[in-house]
Order: C-alpha cells, then structure tokens, then sequence
C-alpha cells in the first residue's frame, strides 16, 4: 500500500513545487480530517522547505479555544462553517507566521454532536434523515484559505455518511482547493 495514495502524492507534489517556486511556506489548521492534511504534505521529501507546521485540535471547545474564540462566543457557536474555517486560518497565520494557512472543519460522521452543551446535539439522521448532505450534514467540509493576496473560503460535500470515507475525501478535497487557489495567484 502507498502512502499516501497516488493521486494525493500527485497534489501534493504540484504543491510543494508552487510554494517552493515562490519561496513561500505553508502552515495548516486541522480538525475533521484528524492528521491526513499534515501526514499527506509531510510526506514530501523536503517538506520543510515549504511546510512550516501547523495544529491539529479535536475537541471542539478546545480549537475554539485556541483559535481566540470568547467564552461568550463558543457559547453562541452552532458549528463549523465557511466563517468558522477562515478564523482557524486567520489565527494559525498568526501564530505560526506562514505565507499561507489552509483551514477545514467539517462533519465527518456519524453524527453532529458539537459537544459543547453536555447533552447531545440534533442529530444528523433528525436534519438530514435521507443523507442527501444538505447544508451541514455528514460529509460536509468547510476550508479557509488565507494568504497575502486576502482570504478564499468553500463547502464541499461528499455525500457519504462514513466516517472514515469523509475523513480521506475532506484531506483530499482540501489539497485539491489549496492548488486550485495557488494557482490562481
């Protein structure tokens, strides 16, 4: 089995290749991908030429927490959004002082407890009994991208309920919207 998959190393490597070519560094904000993000462009020989770090906060109240969120705040805090994903990256770009920050939160599954208030959440069968990834459901991605040139953010859907087909599918999602941006500059 390779590591990571083909078409990841592929992503990846046109990646490193653009901030390589421009001297630029990369940090990553990560949550529902659990590490694949981090695992996927470490894997690059050289990576820390171009990748400078980032972090990787599971816990709900705990990334709120460390990305500058009040009390007050996390106590209004209905879930991961397009928003949500451009402040994690706004705060890992402070922190970490990188050319750029890719951010992504989201719903892996099975289900979108966000616990916060000790007591469960709706529950995604309850919002989105048929699956169809309407708005927030399971297998909802969100990714923030901040840089030089401002910020970009994007929903992707991947319109499964596993947990671990959305986890491999939001790290790939993600690479493929960091080269999308890149490229664009």
């Amino acid at each position: 089995m390779d590591f990571p998959p083909q078409d990841i190393q592929d992503l990846v490597n046109e990646i490193a290749s653009i901030l390589r070519s421009r001297n630029e560094t990369l940090a990553i904000s990560e949550a529902a991908c659990g590490g694949l993000l981090l695992a996927y462009l470490i894997s690059v020989p050289g990576a820390s030429n171009f990748y400078i770090g980032g972090k990787l906060v599971y816990s709900t109240r705990q990334r709120l927490k460390l990305s500058g969120w009040t009390d007050e705040e996390i106590s209004h805090y209905v879930g991961p959004s397009e928003q949500v994903a451009l402040k994690l990256a706004r705060t890992t770009k402070y922190e970490l002082g990188s050319t750029y920050v890719l951010s992504e939160t989201g719903f892996a599954g099975p289900s979108k407890d966000l616990h916060l208030s000790g007591k469960n959440d709706i529950t995604d069968h309850e919002l989105d009994p048929d699956h169809s990834g309407a708005i927030g459901g399971v297998g909802t991605v969100y990714l923030g991208l901040t840089g030089p040139n401002g910020e970009s953010s994007s929903t992707k859907r991947t319109g499964s309920i596993s947990r671990s087909v959305n986890m491999t599918e939001f790290a790939h999602l993600g690479l493929q919207f960091l080269l999308t941006e890149l490229k664009k500059l």
